[in-house]
């Protein structure tokens, strides 16, 4: 069987990729065993801006015009919805935290994306300095939207639900053969299990874990709340979360204890309210050590390809990094010096004597 794409790997920039693909009228297949992946444990929060810094995150503002666009074709084909646009109510902590917060919505630059100061306090949430609100946030229900992609290409016969072995890829001179298909192009869109794919594992993905809980609350908070941890209703009315840890170290896709334990002990200091705790998600996000996404062709490797590195804004950078790697593979389109994996050609080469 002949096509045009293997897709490895179906989370938020698989799933990206694939859009791109159906929308300009290409076959494709896509490799997937379904489970857990950094996706399907986010919380699906997009911002534009670091709150703990108060900067805007690289190429968010210009680039979630794009990402809610993508998310809002799928909602209209498939009759659901999956965007709900909310601020973010930003925690303060002192009067030098409302100020710094005053000042920097004074400036151009933050004048789409930073709103005023709320004094009132939030049902379960005592703030003796007021929130600052956000504009241009909210969450999109991720697993909601990655459910009913995979019923989609399950439909139509796209889907292979199985691990890929990178093993029994062979390079042809027109592209790939793999079991029995042959394609054009691969693109690795595996996440953190990139560290596992021999063509690509000499790229610095280095995945920082994180872990969120799913609770009960009474009373609700009724918003989305970021203090040390933050607090979002889960979207469609499913309950909340709390979270989320960054751990360097284990690279389990297991819940721990000593997660558990953390981020309850940070629930208890920012909501004062009854709370359950229904359930815990762990995940493997793809970060970067330079923080930007990983795109382009292998070098030596011409039709093979990497999707990756979004790290903890990948709701908002997903949807356009798959459009810049497509045009690219596509049109011979330049990708972002800061995104084109050229920057790390250094270490190809070191790997390879």
């Amino acid at each position: 069987m002949t096509t045009d794409f293997l897709v490895v790997g179906f989370g938020i920039a698989g799933w990206a990729f694939t859009e791109i693909l159906r929308r300009e009228g290409h076959d494709y297949r896509v490799f997937d065993p379904g489970g857990s992946n950094s996706t399907t444990v986010s919380a699906g929060m997009y911002n534009p801006v670091i709150l703990k810094r108060l900067t805007l995150a690289w190429k968010a503002p210009e680039w979630l015009p794009y990402a809610l666009d993508t998310y809002r074709r799928f909602e209209e084909r498939h009759g659901i919805r999956l965007v709900y646009p909310a601020p973010i109510h930003r925690k303060f902590h002192s009067v030098a935290e409302q100020n710094e917060w005053l000042a920097a919505a004074g400036r151009p630059v933050f004048e789409d994306f930073l709103g005023n100061i709320r004094t009132e306090p939030l049902p379960g949430v005592p703030a003796p300095y007021g929130f600052g609100l956000t504009k241009q946030t909210g969450m999109v229900d991720t697993s909601l939207l990655l459910s009913r992609a995979r019923e989609e290409l399950e439909s139509e016969g796209r889907l292979i639900p199985r691990f890929f072995r990178h093993e029994r890829l062979q390079i042809t001179p027109g592209g790939v053969r793999y079991e029995g298909l042959e394609a054009r192009f691969v693109v690795f869109a595996e996440g953190y299990g990139l560290v596992r794919n021999p063509f690509f594992n000499w790229l610095p993905l280095r995945g920082t874990k994180g872990e969120v809980l799913e609770l009960e609350l009474d009373p609700s908070p009724g918003a989305i709340v970021k203090s040390d941890i933050f607090l979002a209703p889960r979207p469609g009315g499913k309950g909340w979360l709390a979270g989320s840890t960054y751990e360097w170290y284990d690279k389990t896709p297991r819940p721990t204890a000593r997660a558990r334990a953390r981020l309850t002990a940070k629930l208890r200091k920012l909501y004062t309210g009854d709370f359950r705790i229904t359930g815990q998600r762990a995940g493997i996000r793809p970060t970067v050590a330079d923080r930007r996404p990983l795109l382009g062709a292998h070098p030596e490797y011409p039709s093979l390809y990497v999707l990756n590195g979004m790290g903890t804004r990948g709701i908002i950078l997903a949807p356009r990094a798959a459009r810049d790697l497509y045009e690219h593979i596509t049109r011979n389109a330049p990708l972002l010096p800061e995104t084109d994996i050229g920057r790390f050609r250094k270490r190809y080469d070191r790997s390879r004597q």
